[in-house]
């Protein structure tokens, strides 16, 4: 469930950047708006990927054969 959480995040992470790039095409005078979004989806994306890679590490700790 957990790296299935992280996947979303990942995958709105992506969104949000390509909403920043649309923003900063389309409507140039809101520019900023478009950094914004960018940068909203760089902190999603990290944080996405941060999540994923506790879930491996959680699931790699589970499936370890305890002496």
């Amino acid at each position: 469930m957990l790296k299935k959480n992280a996947l979303y995040i990942l995958f709105l992470g992506t969104l949000c950047i390509l909403a920043g790039i649309g923003v900063m095409i389309w409507a140039s005078d809101k520019f900023y708006l478009g950094i914004a979004f960018v940068v909203l989806g760089l902190v999603y994306g990290l944080a996405g990927i941060l999540l994923y890679r506790r879930s491996k590490k959680i699931a790699a700790t589970k499936h370890e054969p305890k002496e």
